[in-house]
């Protein structure tokens, strides 16, 4: 494929501009290879048109290239796709290499720890200070699997050899022929790449998208986290302190087996299965991580002394396994390291025995963590008290951290379930044993929660097993049995959170509570919670009565003493994709700021910490946008050395995909967390200035909520946003095992019933990106022309919300494009429905005329020139997809019958927009 394009690039990025260039021409010569050389001339005449036309809109070309594609050979087009899309697949990953490269994560370069720990030591924070939030420091991303991964895990494995070889040929010391080699591998990969279908056959199920979680967390486990933690341990060092080697700074959740919400594929038969086959996993993880080990640690009883307790320790596992003394005692007396090694290895692989369903598989294993860690403790302890602190504090206090950061289960497992279908089962269940005119449901919400309390306090139990409850009922309780199960076999935190999605009030939380007492997990009597019940706040009204709720139920006593006996931490998850879908991205962004504010003031009133769970998606529409700005954002004294963060879809791919890639954003991440908690943890700015603020924001907020409102309750708006975007083709992808749409009760279209994914998927895919934006321009125009001008540049030049507010809209603006979003809605849209694509293209115009304004730029992303030209170049690729889209859609919905060929290419189209725009929902 032709690559002039990628000479726009300034000089300082020559290296990415050469792999782009060099793999650009690999795949046009294996194109003519594969389907000849009239194909390779359709793909040039595509890219070509489209970029006259995105340079000077040219209506007669138009017309001329949407009539070529109508009328080319389908499987001519469905290779054109193929290419386009490859070629992006092929950018995106020398992007991340260089991303490696110019972050200096494979370079001399300075560490994001450092940095932060310069500022910080700039600051003149006390050594006391820092290592109070060290100890409470725990960054934990959370994968989910929300349908946003369009790449199947086999051309992603493909892009992953990729990334390697690029690698392999930056290193400048390589020969000519070094050189040649790595370029045919490069070739062979392209050719792969082009021949693998990129489309599942089958939607993926639960246990499908939990296996490729774990893919990504074993990279970790080799290479990321051992490598932060030594950064950050020699940060601290440079102050004088030192944190235990089982301090958890790094921790993963995962929602891929327990979120429910709306799936009915998920069931506690499916959680217990994940949970096992992460425990599994978690083993032969583990297990030759200590093999590794046991070859360094030769240290010899002939040189040094052991601990008494290393030594008894021995004693104690000859007896319970005296095979493999029999097989290494012999071998390993003098080495008593590694016998210990060796015990721990076999009580590893009885484990997996285990897992495996051997049944022979009694023997003596670890299922909890803490044995396990505290066996590489007592060697540690060994090692540093006999002249091997340099074995301690290397091999072994990694490989503690690598375990400590995973735990037995690789990921602690939040439950989510919608609060309607947890209310539901408590009221069948209080209205078996008690007569309520009318059912629980009937009270009203203070006399229901009333009620609910009254039941925690009561030792009765509602769910004899002798009684017949409805399948939902009875699949929650087995849901309950099993969450205590599985903590009693792998330890508490397998499962730690129960997320009450959809949370309007305390008795949605009580309701959780009482069903978690039916099966032991809370005992009140005894102060005893095994479980957190965290409130999920998504939508705008939610939000604003977030900080209501929530000091309410902290006011309940019973409430405040579970929370007291277990920690002190009370976790509450804001919705940000919910939040915009509901109330556009200004309100969505300036409410949940709020909710966090007031949160904090009410976990200060009960004596408690409110750790923040932020539910982020990937586009700015759903609270996605650069880590460390999103953290550093965050009102002051709310990130608190803890932060939680889901990681959806395609972002998972980008942010962790290659080993320096995971490595490099897990760094960034603590860092971010450890500054915000330092540096952060009171306000920058006065309290009359923020008063100030605060109101304008108030105001911009109400302005761009009703226009967005206006918008989304336009006559015709659900079938213009049907008809304009390929939503309803989304279900055909087999993406995820999530359905993209709730069941409305009469079978009607609504955005009611549309998930937040696909609805940002939608309007992404056809370039409008109303989420992104929508309501911004005419909340900033009104605002400016009531006086609020400096008032707004002033905001934006000092507070970092409304900047990073604003830097996240504008990439939004960049990304879309009206000319070609006018092809689907000339060729797709009834004309009576135009004023609306009228209405979105003049909000999106007014919205860049108001950040330039703000911004103090000609153009967007002036500031930014590298990121601009390379977007600018993207766009030369993605107009073509998009082109190609248009037609396809135009093909299936003339047609009565449904063509598979069609339908494939349509996908195909899809993938190919999402790996362009790097963003799918």
């Amino acid at each position: 494929m032709s690559t002039q394009e990628i000479t726009q690039f300034d000089s300082e990025d020559a290296d990415l501009r050469a792999d782009i260039r060099r793999m650009g021409d690999m795949l046009g010569e294996t194109l003519r290879a594969l389907w000849g050389e009239d194909l390779y001339e359709l793909v040039e005449y595509v890219r070509s048109s489209t970029r006259t036309l995105r340079e000077s809109p040219d209506p007669e070309l138009r017309d001329q290239l949407l009539k070529k594609l109508d009328e080319s050979e389908l499987w001519h087009v469905i290779r054109t796709v193929r290419a386009f899309t490859s070629y992006f697949h092929l950018a995106n990953v020398a992007e991340q290499h260089h991303r490696i490269e110019f972050k200096g994560v494979a370079g001399a370069r300075r560490e994001w720890l450092e940095e932060a720990f310069d500022r910080i030591r700039e600051a003149k924070i006390p050594a006391e200070e820092i290592s109070e939030v060290i100890e409470r420091l725990e960054v934990r991303p959370v994968y989910t699997a929300h349908p946003t991964e369009a790449a199947r895990r086999s051309i992603l494995d493909k892009l992953r050899r990729t990334g390697e070889l690029l690698n392999e040929r930056s290193n400048p010391r390589l020969l000519e022929s070094e050189l040649r080699r790595i370029d045919r591998r490069l070739s062979e990969v392209i050719e792969e790449i082009l021949l693998t279908d990129e489309l599942r056959h089958e939607r993926p199920q639960p246990v499908d998208e939990a296996r490729n979680i774990m893919y990504y967390m074993e990279d970790m486990f080799s290479f990321a986290i051992a490598e932060v933690e030594e950064a950050l341990d020699d940060q601290l060092d440079t102050f004088g302190i030192s944190k235990s080697p089982t301090t958890r700074s790094l921790r993963f959740g995962t929602w891929v087996g327990g979120d429910r919400d709306g799936n009915p594929n998920v069931t506690h038969e499916l959680t217990r299965q994940i949970l096992d086959l992460q425990h599994e996993r978690a083993l032969k993880m583990f297990a030759p991580a200590v093999a590794t080990l046991a070859k360094t640690l030769s240290q010899s009883t002939r040189i040094i002394e052991i601990s008494d307790e290393l030594s008894k320790s021995l004693e104690k596992d000859r007896a319970e396994l005296p095979g493999v003394w029999d097989e290494f005692g012999n071998l390993d007396a003098e080495e008593p390291y590694r016998l210990k090694c060796a015990f721990i290895y076999q009580r590893l692989k009885n484990g997996i025995a285990a897992a495996e369903g051997n049944p022979q598989s009694n023997k003596p294993r670890y299922s909890n963590v803490d044995p396990l860690l505290a066996d590489l403790q007592l060697m540690l302890d060994s090692l540093e008290a006999n002249q091997s602190s340099a074995s301690a504090n290397g091999g072994v206090r990694r490989l503690m951290q690598r375990i400590s950061a995973f735990g037995m289960t690789l990921a602690t497992m939040d439950i989510r379930q919608h609060a309607e279908v947890t209310g539901a089962a408590v009221n069948e269940l209080i209205d078996r044993v008690d007569s309520i005119d009318g059912g629980l449901g009937s009270l009203s919400m203070d006399e229901r929660s009333k009620r609910l309390v009254e039941e925690l306090k009561s030792k009765r139990v509602l769910s004899s097993r002798a009684a017949s409850f409805s399948p939902a009922t009875t699949e929650i309780l087995d849901l309950v049995d099993t969450v205590r199960a599985a903590q009693d076999e792998y330890g508490e935190p397998v499962i730690e959170s129960w997320i009450v999605a959809m949370t309007r009030d305390i008795d949605d939380l009580l309701a959780v509570l009482v069903l978690a007492k039916e099966a032991g997990l809370v005992v009140p009597e005894e102060g005893i919670s095994r479980i957190s019940v965290v409130p999920l706040f998504e939508e705008i009204e939610d939000l604003r009565r977030s900080h209501e709720v929530m000091d309410n139920y902290l006011s309940i006593p019973e409430i405040k003493a579970l929370v007291t006996t277990s920690g002190g931490i009370v976790e509450v998850m804001l919705g940000y994709s919910d939040s915009n879908k509901d109330g556009g991205i200004t309100t969505s962004q300036w409410e949940l700021y709020k909710a966090q504010r007031e949160l904090r003031t009410v976990g200060q009133k009960h004596g408690v910490s409110i750790r923040l769970f932020h539910g982020r998606g990937g586009t700015v529409g759903r609270g996605g946008g650069p880590t460390r700005d999103a953290i550093m954002a965050q009102p002051h004294a709310t990130v608190d050395g803890r932060v939680k963060i889901t990681e959806q879809g395609e972002v998972i791919s980008d942010k962790y995909g290659l080993p320096e890639l995971a490595r490099n954003h897990l760094e960034l991440s603590v860092a971010a967390v450890i500054e915000a908690s330092l540096l952060h943890s009171e306000p920058l700015h006065t309290e009359e200035k923020l008063e100030e603020w605060f109101a304008a924001m108030d105001w911009i907020s109400d302005k761009a909520y009703a226009k967005y409102r206006g918008l989304i309750e336009t006559e015709g708006f659900v079938d213009y946003f049907m008809d304009s975007t390929p939503v309803e083709e989304l279900a055909g992808m087999n993406i995820g095992s999530r359905p993209a749409r709730r069941k409305s009760p009469d079978g009607s279209r609504s955005i009611d019933d549309l998930r937040a994914i696909p609805w940002v998927f939608g309007w992404m895919q056809s370039r409008q990106v109303v989420p992104g934006y929508y309501g911004v321009g005419k909340a900033l125009r009104e605002a400016r022309e009531a006086g609020m001008e400096a008032v707004l540049a002033e905001m934006f030049e000092e507070w970092s919300f409304f900047k990073t507010f604003i830097s996240n809209v504008e990439m939004t603006l960049v990304k879309s494009s009206m000319e070609i979003a006018g092809r689907y809605v000339d060729t797709l849209v009834d004309p009576s429905l135009h004023h609306i694509f009228e209405d979105i293209k003049a909000e999106r115009n007014r919205s860049v005329q108001e950040l330039l304004r703000i911004t103090g730029q000609e153009n967007l992303l002036d500031h930014q020139p590298v990121l601009k030209r390379t977007l600018a170049v993207r766009e030369y690729y993605v107009d073509p997809l998009n082109y190609l889209q248009v037609s396809l859609l135009d093909r299936r919905r003339s047609s009565e019958e449904n063509d598979p060929s069609v339908e494939r290419a349509l996908l195909l189209s899809i993938n190919g927009v999402a790996a362009g725009l790097k963003n799918t929902g």
